[in-house]
């Protein structure tokens, strides 16, 4: 008589469930390990991509510091001039971009960088502030009258009583904390003109004069550039008076508004912002917004974004 087997043959079926389990397991760990594998690959573009932007924008810096004392016209500044986006490239598919106004929008577009072109919130007069989108008379005074005041940015005004943030968004693209007050004609919105004492028809008549005007090159300036290349806009206060009187008739309110209004204009940007968009490794880094004082070669504020 045969003993019965203590030993049984594996059933089939708990192979195949115990194969499918493993394979499961595997399938776990190497989708977790292809995970962790992708996650440092993108930290390690991330944290390139962070130490590589912020070389590109001191270069940047460099850059508009040496350009800006070769400056071709160092007499003043264009809105064509400062809107002009120039790119620069780096070895190993390094570059920047950079410009000191906002090149989508146009000329009369209230949201313009230029720091030269907005209203310096410690100099501004109550009336003027006044006039600013968003503001009034009772606001205007509690500015100036703030023991804040001079503010060392713009984003202090929050905490002026009665500024709300609604009624700050309105007027913070027209005010600065930089600069001596003056404001420049070639790139100033027509907001900022009427809040200086302008009505609405001379400031649409300046916007529209700066931007027809050819310049052309002073009688006692030798110079090899091409006329063409000096632009359109505005490179002398003294004869604008005259200049605006060929181009079109004027009240003698308007002239007299204009005669008031010039001592608090330039015809160069002294103060400039500048934005800088890094492109380290080919890939769009990070972006920085800076003021600088280019004759002293000061770095007023750095904000990167």
């Amino acid at each position: 008589m045969n003993r019965q087997s203590i030993y049984r043959e594996p059933n089939q079926g708990s192979i195949l469930v115990v194969c499918l389990w493993t394979i499961m397991i595997l399938s776990i760990l190497g989708l977790g390990i292809t995970g962790l594998v992708f996650q440092e690959i993108r930290f390690s573009k991330t944290y390139t991509r962070l130490i590589t932007s912020l070389p590109l924008a001191r270069a940047a810096l460099k850059t508009v510091f040496y350009l800006r004392d070769k400056d071709a016209t160092p007499a003043y500044d264009t809105w064509d001039e400062l809107s002009k986006e120039e790119k620069v490239g780096l070895c190993a598919n390094n570059s920047y971009r950079y410009s000191f106004v906002d090149k989508n929008n146009s000329p009369d577009n209230p949201e313009i960088i230029d720091e030269s072109a907005l209203i310096n919130l410690n100099l501004a007069s109550v009336d003027v502030l006044a006039r600013l989108p968003g503001m009034d008379k009772e606001l205007a005074e509690a500015i100036v009258n703030s023991g804040l005041r001079p503010f060392s940015t713009v984003n202090e005004v929050l905490l002026v009583e009665d500024i709300s943030k609604d009624k700050f968004l309105l007027f913070k693209d027209f005010v600065t904390v930089y600069g001596m007050g003056k404001v420049n004609i070639n790139t100033v919105s027509k907001a900022v003109l009427i809040a200086l004492g302008l009505d609405e028809e001379m400031a649409n008549l300046i916007l529209r004069f700066r931007r027809e005007n050819k310049i052309k090159p002073a009688a006692t300036e030798a110079t090899a550039e091409p006329a063409a290349e000096l632009g359109y806009g505005i490179s002398n206060l003294a004869s604008l008076l005259n200049n605006l009187r060929d181009f079109t008739s004027l009240s003698l309110r308007q002239e007299q508004d204009l005669l008031v209004l010039l001592p608090a204009l330039e015809v160069k940007s002294e103060y400039l912002r500048f934005n800088v968009i890094t492109v380290p490794g080919g890939q769009e880094g990070l972006h920085y917004s800076i003021v600088i004082h280019p004759p002293t070669k000061k770095v007023l504020s750095w904000t990167e974004h």
